[in-house]
This record gives C-alpha cells, sequence and structure tokens, in this order.
C-alpha cells in the first residue's frame, strides 16, 4: 500500500552552544563567582547542561527525527574549530533544521541551513535578527510547548513538500464540474513543494480489471462486519473495494501519495453504471490511512484537506456548503472517515449506505455527534493557490440521505451569510477536521507564504 507524506521526519541536529573561557577575569562583559568561573568549572557545567539537553529532547514527537547531538565549544575569540565544523558539514545533506541549544553558535549561516534558537531572549533575538536580515530562516520557541509546536508546524511543511497528487482528469480546462479550481500547479509545486501528477481518468479501468477480486471482497466484508447497518450487496460493495486498490496501485506506480478523480466527467461517462460502482468509499479509506483524498479533482479543497489533515492528525471531511440561516450552515458529501477523532483513536460507528437508487456505490455514512469535539475548522484555497480561506463552527446534528450525497451536517456558527459571501473568492467545497486549527494555520501561512482569510 502508499505510505503517507505524514511518515516523513523532520531531521533536526542539536547543537549546543557553549563558549568556555581560557582563564578567570571579570570586567564589562562577565562577573560572578570565581570558583565558578574557572575552565575547568566552565567545562563541567557545560558537560551538565549537555546531558540535561539530550534528556529533555528525547521526548520529542515521533515525527521529529533527532539527529546526535553536538556541543559547539569556543573560547573567547568566537571561533569554532575547524575539526567541529567539517563534523558537522558531513551531516548538512540530511539536516532539515538546526537547533541551537544554551548560547550561540559562532557563524552559524556558514552552514546555509534553517535554524532554532532554543537559547534566551538576548541571544535568540538578536540572532535571528540577524539571520532573518541576510535572508536565512530563524525561529525562537521561547519554551518546549512551543517548541514541540514550532517543529511540528515545521513537519507539516516538509510533509506538504512530500506530497504528489494523482489527479484522474478528463483533461478539461476548467473542469466542467468545478470551475474555481487551481489550475497553475507549477505555482503549487514551486510556493509549497506540492507536486500534481495528471493522468486520463479512464487509465484506472484496466488496472481494475485486474485486480484480485477476492482480496476486494474480503475487504469490503470487513467493511460489512464492522458497520451498524448495511444496505448494499456485497458483489456490488465488493466493486467499489475493486476501484479502491487499483487506485493504490496507481499511486504505487506514479510515486504518489494524495489522490483525486474527476466525478462529473467519471458519471456522464456511464462506466459507473456499468460496473457498479462510485469513488466514495476510495476517499474516505484513502483519508484514513493519511491519504488526502479529495472529490472531483479539487485542488482547491485537496490542498486545504492536506494542510488540516497534517496539521491535526485527522482525516478530513469534504463537502457542499448550504445556506441553511445565518447562524447555520450545511455541509454534505459521501466521504467522511472512520478515524475522524484522529489517526491513533478508535473507528468510529458507521453504516453503509448506497449513493444510487438502484442500490450500488457504497458510501460510508457517520454521525459526528460521536465525536470527541463539536468544534470543527473548515477550509478552502482560491483559484490561484495563494489564499486559504477558514472558519469554526460547532456541529450540532448529523441527517442521512438514503441516496446521492449524504451525510448532512448541520454547524453553528456567527456570520454563515458573510462567510458564504467570501466563498464567491474561493469556490465551494470545504474540507473540513474537527478541532480549532485557527492558530496553527495562522503560523503555518507565515511559513508556507499564504494569505489566510479567516471568514
Amino acid at each position: 500500500m502508499v505510505t503517507s507524506a505524514m511518515e516523513c521526519k523532520l531531521n533536526v541536529k542539536p547543537l549546543m552552544g557553549y563558549m568556555m573561557h581560557t582563564e578567570f577575569w571579570e570586567g564589562p562583559c562577565r562577573g560572578g563567582i570565581r570558583e565558578e568561573m574557572t575552565p575547568e568549572a566552565e567545562k563541567a557545567r557545560g558537560a551538565a547542561y549537555f546531558e540535561k539537553y539530550k534528556e529533555a529532547l528525547s521526548q520529542l514527537p515521533a515525527e521529529i527525527n533527532l539527529m546526535e547531538p553536538m556541543m559547539v565549544p569556543y573560547v573567547e575569540d568566537f571561533v569554532v574549530s575547524d575539526e567541529l565544523v567539517e563534523q558537522i558539514q558531513k551531516e548538512l545533506p540530511e539536516i532539515d533544521y538546526i537547533l541551537v541549544l544554551y548560547q550561540r553558535i559562532p557563524k552559524i549561516e556558514r552552514f546555509k541551513k534553517p535554524v532554532i534558537s532554543f537559547t534566551h531572549t538576548v541571544s535568540a533575538a538578536d540572532t535571528c535578527a540577524y539571520l532573518r536580515h541576510i535572508g536565512f530562516e530563524a525561529y525562537y520557541p521561547i519554551d518546549a510547548p512551543e517548541l514541540v509546536e514550532l517543529m511540528h508546524l515545521l513537519w507539516v511543511r516538509k510533509a506538504v513538500s512530500k506530497t504528489r497528487a494523482l489527479i484522474l482528469s478528463a483533461g478539461e480546462q476548467p473542469t466542467w464540474g468545478l470551475l474555481s479550481n487551481i489550475q497553475d500547479v507549477e505555482g503549487l509545486r514551486r510556493r509549497y513543494g506540492f507536486e500534481v501528477v495528471k493522468k486520463p481518468y479512464t487509465d484506472i479501468f484496466p488496472i481494475m480489471d485486474n485486480i484480485d477480486k477476492s482480496e476486494a471482497r474480503a475487504l469490503a466484508e470487513k467493511l460489512e462486519g464492522g458497520s451498524k447497518e448495511n444496505k448494499v450487496r456485497t458483489d456490488w460493495l465488493s466493486v467499489d473495494l475493486e476501484y479502491y486498490l487499483a487506485a493504490d496501485k496507481m499511486l504505487q506506480k506514479y510515486g504518489c501519495n494524495a489522490f483525486s478523480t474527476a466525478c462529473v466527467e467519471l458519471c456522464r461517462s456511464r462506466i459507473p453504471q456499468n460496473r457498479k460502482f462510485v469513488p466514495c468509499i476510495t476517499h474516505s479509506l484513502n483519508k484514513d490511512r493519511g491519504i488526502p483524498s479529495a472529490c472531483e479533482e479539487d485542488l482547491n479543497a485537496m490542498l486545504a484537506m492536506t494542510l488540516l489533515m497534517y496539521a491535526s492528525g485527522r482525516p478530513a471531511f469534504m463537502g457542499n456548503p448550504l445556506f441553511e440561516s445565518d447562524e447555520l450552515m450545511s455541509i454534505h458529501h459521501s466521504v467522511p472517515c472512520l478515524k475522524m477523532n484522529g489517526f491513533n483513536q478508535p473507528d468510529l460507528d458507521y453504516s453503509i449506505y448506497s449513493f444510487t437508487g438502484q442500490g450500488f456505490g457504497g458510501k460510508i455514512q457517520i454521525d459526528f455527534a460521536q465525536n470527541r469535539e463539536d468544534e470543527v475548522t473548515l477550509g478552502r484555497f482560491d483559484p490561484s493557490g495563494t489564499k486559504m480561506l477558514i472558519k469554526t463552527g460547532k456541529v450540532l446534528r448529523t441527517e442521512y440521505r438514503d441516496t446521492y450525497c449524504s451525510p448532512f451536517y448541520y454547524i453553528q456558527m456567527d456570520n454563515v451569510r458573510g462567510y458564504l459571501h467570501e466563498m464567491m473568492n474561493f469556490g465551494h467545497h470545504q474540507a473540513l477536521v474537527f478541532g480549532n486549527q485557527v492558530d496553527k494555520l495562522r503560523k503555518l501561512s507565515k511559513m508556507m507564504g499564504f494569505t489566510l482569510v479567516e471568514g
């Protein structure tokens, strides 16, 4: 199966800067207790600090690959030895960020790597201002919680840059079902490292024909067995799973880890009618394993979904928003996920309904009332891919419909009318994850260079 971009690691190299004076003296930049200011005392103190830092850093989240910490001592000439510099340079190809600990490191800019200065305000403010002025990326997390959050957001940015989306397209520009779609895919790669591979939507069907039918049926029976209610025949549900397995093979073939397919164009081809499937369950199952999967070739929603999933650690729903009242909006599609509480959390209860009146085309139905949080964050990028619209709200209730797009989620929020009017600059589909992700998105927008519009 395909590996999610969420499996990538942020490679962080901790370097502990430490000045060890060659002898005791006092003056305008140095004063204290003589016994604590000898070279021997400073060396012992530096070693003790180094061990404390190593112990504290061992508690970082699994998404952080903490490279071997190094102490970088220097004396009052502020020169780091050539031997230490060469040792650090050997690891530069693998390093994403240098984490500077305790005290500044002279000429840290020589390594041409982004810097996280986990020191103190005087050193960090000075170092970051200097590095930013000469064109380098630099951050100052004030305490351990800020350090963890900063590293998580930097990991999100890296994971986005490791995302490569397979779009099964009808080749129409713009797509008839989604006129507001992002068309500048090269711009997405240049700005965020987010790549797009487009292939004809019909390419999947020869692969689907060669899928092991017993494997697809076993997946269908497993999905049936876990459901509270199932309204789809096993043989038809198996076809939905054949499409899912074929999509996975195409993702592997093209080195991709995000997915979308034409919808309006696929529908009018009559291929789903003849084969008796819809792609909805594919999207749900993809997202549950960390693969962003968007309906209708929608890159705007997919990019927002990718950010929301990676930042929150939860799969995303996406759907059509509708005005219900000034304080109530509904959103509906057939692509909720079993892991909406989090990738490491138990599956939610679900049912399986059919998308079509004929009974084929499985769709997962999940009541969001069972979620641990009521608050949700919605988002979408604009057609230029440079602005993201976000809004928070509270899920009040869920409704299922026997056919077509369902479930419907009813979300309470302020100024629904104004938010929907703002969508005129972004388009309709909204990606949704549970929890308030606004603060993370504010910080990510600055890191990644997109404009955040809060509805």
